[in-house]
């Protein structure tokens, strides 16, 4: 589709802007080569680098195949000087995927793959998976896990050394042939690293452990707490050096069983008066830990909420160079006063430069996990925190998040660089993945938890029943004024006022006082809502008698955007009524065509304009909001490749117009880990 609008593309959140580079979603484990190419590892990122190569600064490659087909990633990677190995798993796909190099329906291998150093597998003898270089150390149900938490290499690149978690193992193999060496005994085996004399050490619990050549756990480091390992290495004078996640955000060097100093600031990136400040010394949740052979020191973190950070430092602790990959299914929104430069995704802050060269530079973590351990953006797996909103509410800032899923919307203060939770809207009772569950909340059903003391925690006695649309709804909204605006797809539009601050800066509102509307002709299905309190406008699209939904499409924004004005009349008008593009069905009419799906993910409005985006493409449809007569579109360009993964959730474009009477435009681009920029020019009157 050709581009009309005068615009430029640009991106924030990630190191690279796409095609061949792009920093991988997360950093769950790391190994460091002698020539200083460094090896990081994750259970996922969507453009298929769960095992990505850097070096110098650079991407370097990845191995590949390691997504789709019922391949995923995992948390251990190694390497010599010739192969690659991985840890990690081959599923099925629910039983679609047949032959011998898959497990059974309802069933997963756990183990290790063999690379070559260019990214590609390195089959074996009796190798199982895709392309005969897995070594499988279980099947398992699905339901199980059986990851390999640690991966490691003998110096002379002749031995790989596993971590077997599930079968409490410590077993060895021959790279050469992957044929098996050895298996002792290991209880709960972790993370492992060789020493610079050819020991192997294990992580066990809250201690480390030689391991001598019987297989016998020797020489014992006992871990005080809170420091919390994870990976660790060996600089060239052989001093232990541990990634601690713990309070202390650093990293901790140990020499003759005594620590004896550390690297980072204590604290990390909560550390000092400015808590959350970007530093490189200042870790976030630090992963990975390594030495190369000139002793340059390399850290990997995944910081809260998920984000890899690489950085390089020379042996005096100079940084070298970072790599950023932070952005994975978000968007941004900027602050109202900041006119456009100062932004917020769900957990970071930026600030984004126009001359002589856009550019973007991350500030801060606006996630504290530990002065506020109950913050849902730390535990929201199963909804997905995202969908970030900046509003100015009784002269203070507030980040709004919403779930991926709609079924939780959530309000932070802002007080320096951390983002405060404050008031929070569940859907229903909560609880995460893990079993977590909000501090206080009622045994059943929806609430609104509002923080009546000010500190920041969930207690009991802050939590009120919740009012609502129930079952699947896709409109919310909170509008300039502070109202939220909640609604069902059979039309019924909950709204709780905005009352103001108290006497803590929390937000007021009334889970049992809510006005209720209901959607107007020619509406049958109502999925989104904007209100914009300043022309007592309602924008709200779904589908109509004349446009019904004739796809199987979920979440989507629908077929029509209609503009009420005087809503609050009691007889609102239609001010204009506009088919957006919706075209659900695939057509094939010849052998290898592409599938056509038009659908409009989400919208949003800003100044005088109406912005709608596309899900497989992530085309941007531009309206007046005057009459609804269409300016153009917008598109990835060359600064991206002109490329997006699919737009994949319900609020995920965000818009600013600037004192210029420019727009700033966000977009998710959660294939390649960034949020993509726009910079747009409308034509002059």
């Amino acid at each position: 589709m050709k581009n009309t609008l005068n615009y430029k593309t640009c991106w924030l959140g990630n190191s690279f802007g796409g095609g061949p580079l792009w920093v991988q979603n997360f950093c769950e484990g790391m190994f460091v080569s002698p020539d200083g190419t460094v090896f990081v590892a994750s259970g996922w990122d969507e453009g298929g680098r769960e095992f990505g190569f850097y070096k110098d600064g650079a991407v370097m490659g990845k191995c590949e195949h390691t997504h789709g087909w019922g391949t995923g990633g995992g948390a251990a990677i190694a390497a010599t000087e010739r192969y690659v190995f991985i840890a990690h798993v081959q599923g099925n796909e629910g039983g679609g995927l047949k032959g011998p190099e898959y497990p059974e329906k309802g069933k997963n291998w756990f183990g290790v793959s063999r690379y070559d150093r260019m990214g590609k597998p390195a089959a074996f003898p009796g190798g199982k998976g895709r392309f005969g270089a897995m070594l499988v150390l279980h099947e398992r149900p699905e339901k199980d896990d059986a990851h390999l938490h640690g991966l490691a290499v003998s110096p002379d690149g002749k031995t790989l050394y596993v971590s077997d978690s599930a079968g409490s193992q410590l077993r060895s193999y021959e790279t050469a042939t992957m044929r098996p060496l050895a298996s002792h005994p290991c209880p709960a085996p972790g993370s492992l690293a060789v020493d610079r004399t050819g020991v192997l050490w294990v992580r066990s619990g809250d201690a480390l452990f030689s391991v001598d050549a019987t297989g016998k756990l020797t020489k014992r480091l006992s871990l005080p707490s809170p420091l919390k390992p994870q990976g660790f290495a060996f600089d060239g004078k052989n001093r232990l050096l541990i990634a601690d996640s713990g309070p202390d955000q650093n990293i901790k060097i140990y020499q003759s069983d005594k620590l004896i100093s550390s690297i980072g600031e204590r604290g990390g990136m909560w550390a000092g008066a400015q808590r959350g400040k970007t530093g490189p010394l200042r870790f976030a949740n630090p992963m990975g830990v390594g030495v190369d052979a000139k002793d340059n020191l390399y850290v990997g973190c995944n910081t809260p909420g998920g984000g890899t950070v690489l950085r390089a430092f020379s042996p005096n602790q100079k940084l070298q160079w970072e790599l950023l990959g932070l952005e994975f299914v978000d968007t941004a929104d900027a602050d109202p006063q900041s006119d456009g430069t100062d932004v917020f995704t769900t957990e970071s802050r930026y600030t984004l430069t126009d001359s002589p060269k856009f550019a973007w530079t991350w500030r801060a973590q606006t996630v504290d996990p530990f002065r506020y351990p109950s913050d849902l953006r730390l535990h929201d797996g199963n909804h997905l925190q995202c969908a970030p909103q900046v509003r100015a509410l009784g002269g203070k800032r507030f980040l709004i998040v919403r779930g991926m899923w709609q079924g939780l919307l959530c309000f932070y203060c802002i007080e320096g660089e951390t983002a405060v939770p404050c008031v929070a809207l569940s859907q229903n009772h909560y609880r995460a993945d893990d079993g977590w569950e909000p501090p206080g909340q009622p045994k059943t059903g929806g609430w609104l938890w509002r923080d009546l003391n000010g500190d920041g925690q969930m207690q009991a006695s802050e939590y009120s029943t919740r009012v609502g649309p129930d079952g699947e709804f896709w409109a919310s909204n909170v509008d300039a004024a502070g109202d939220i605006w909640q609604a069902s797809q059979d039309g019924t539009i909950w709204r709780w006022r905005f009352g103001g601050l108290d006497t803590n800066g929390v937000p007021r509102y009334d889970a049992k006082t809510v006005a209720k509307t209901t959607m107007h002709a020619p509406m049958t299905q109502l999925l989104r809502t904007e209100y914009l309190p300043e022309s007592d406008t309602m924008l709200l699209s779904g589908h109509t008698s004349e446009r019904p939904k004739t796809g199987g499409e979920w979440g989507a924004v629908g077929s029509e955007l209609l503009r009420f004005e005087g809503w609050n009349t009691g007889k609102p008008k239609i001010a204009w009524r506009i088919a957006l593009p919706y075209d659900p069905e695939t057509h094939t009419k010849t052998p290898g065509a592409s599938v056509r799906n038009t659908i409009i993910v989400s919208l949003c409005t800003a100044g005088e304009y109406a912005f709608a985006v596309e899900s497989r493409t992530a085309i941007i449809h531009v309206y007046r909001l005057s009459d609804g007569g269409k300016v153009g579109t917008i598109a990835p360009g060359p600064e991206v490749s002109k490329e997006s993964g699919w737009v994949d959730f319900r609020d995920a474009i965000r818009a600013v117009r600037r004192k210029n009477n420019t727009y700033r435009i966000f977009v998710e681009e959660d294939w390649k880990g960034k949020v993509l920029v726009y910079d747009w020019t409308p034509e002059s009157k």
